[in-house]
């Protein structure tokens, strides 16, 4: 029986949507009862978690944190004990000097067109040094990796675009939203707000472009009496610390309401309660909270930048991400309609999403899979 290594270091919400695509994918895998030996590369915190969903899957456990030097030693270390014919990593981080079989799931160049100190938490000093290990970690996992999966075109046109490797290489596999977002039933323990307002759920990394999206709210509740407020779901970390600040300079508190990540179920009922799910980010490889959104049955306000036009399809109403007038003038729009008109545009985003599964995208994985071990 062959041997399989997924990397899972990155496993569950608290990683955004890294950790929701691991979750996710190898769960869906799990589902299908493969024919194969699988290791799972773990970090200890979610040990316990995951011998319990998955029982059948074997588990290494890597004290190595993400990006460090360290992961550069361990992980190689804990996969020549394991002995894999083929190992997956669910992100680019790749070890360099790493060179037995392994396939890669890249998510996003975003690094490659967002750069600067404002897109980091490290310092000055060492900031030019961890970039550097970025381009050169990538490198490594486009060029020595046998297959690549990509969650849309446009992140295959980008890889396609900055490094030399056939367009046969990489595959599509889309993310999906999980089932529990698509069930009709909220059980959530989370009272939603009692005043009108739009979701976001994400990080607040600079290519998210929130304040441009805070300044349109602003500007709508002052024109508009419904007293609208922009909720935003992201992490506690050095990005959050920032946009609260960039928020008092703003003078806009009263028009924000920041919430920290939350179970699946609250989250659900934040969107399904909402006018509309909002984002104007400017890079996006896929755009995840949209189809959950969807999947919650509340309509999705998008830029039209990268990949969100692709994976929304008709059913987002979209926006110029950098025309201040254009993100004010679609939320009034949304405002604006009727019960038939809103019923009509959730019931073509719900159809939309049930279109994606993650049984499809692990049938399509384990098929890459085969590819590579010549079975």
């Amino acid at each position: 029986m062959k041997r399989i290594v997924l990397d899972c270091r990155f496993w569950g919400p608290s990683h955004t949507g890294l950790g929701r695509y691991t979750q996710s994918l190898t769960s869906a895998i799990y589902q299908l009862k493969p024919n194969y030996d699988i290791h799972l590369l773990i970090n200890p915190r979610s040990r316990r978690f995951i011998r319990r969903q998955l029982p059948q899957f074997k588990l290494a456990i890597c004290q190595s944190r993400p990006y460090s030097f360290n992961e550069q030693l361990e992980i190689p270390r804990v996969l020549n004990q394991i002995q894999p014919d083929l190992v997956h990593f669910l992100h680019f981080n790749v070890p360099i000097f790493y060179s037995d079989p392994f396939i890669v799931t890249i998510h996003d160049l975003i690094k490659h067109h967002s750069k600067g100190l404002t897109t980091t938490t490290r310092s000055i000093f060492t900031y030019p040094l961890k970039r550097f290990g970025y381009f050169l970690a990538v490198r490594h996992a486009v060029n020595q990796s046998q297959a690549i999966l990509t969650p849309s075109q446009w992140v295959k046109k980008d890889i396609l675009k900055f490094y030399p490797v056939k367009s046969s290489k990489i595959t599509l596999t889309p993310e999906a939203a999980a089932q529990s977002y698509l069930q009709t039933t909220i059980k959530a323990k989370l009272k939603p707000p009692s005043y009108p307002y739009l979701i976001y759920v994400g990080n607040a990394y600079p290519h998210k472009n929130l304040i441009q999206l805070i300044k349109a709210v602003q500007i709508v509740a002052q024109t508009d009496t419904k007293n609208l407020k922009l909720v935003i779901v992201t992490a506690r970390d050095v990005f959050y610390q920032r946009l609260r600040q960039q928020i008092r300079q703003l003078k806009a508190q009263s028009v924000v309401k920041i919430k920290g990540f939350t179970s699946d179920a609250d989250l659900k009922a934040l969107y399904h309660h909402s006018q509309a799910f909002i984002t104007a980010s400017l890079l996006e490889g896929f755009g995840l909270p949209g189809f959950e959104a969807m999947a919650s049955k509340t309509l999705v306000l998008s830029s039209n930048r990268a990949s969100l036009p692709e994976v929304y399809a008709q059913a987002a109403i979209y926006f110029n991400p950098e025309n201040l007038d254009d993100i004010v003038n679609k939320i009034k729009k949304v405002l604006s309609f009727d019960q038939v008109q809103r019923q009509k545009r959730l019931k073509k985003g719900f159809q939309h999403v049930q279109t994606y599964s993650w049984e499809k995208t692990a049938q399509q994985t384990l098929k890459i899979y085969e590819n590579c071990l010549g079975l």
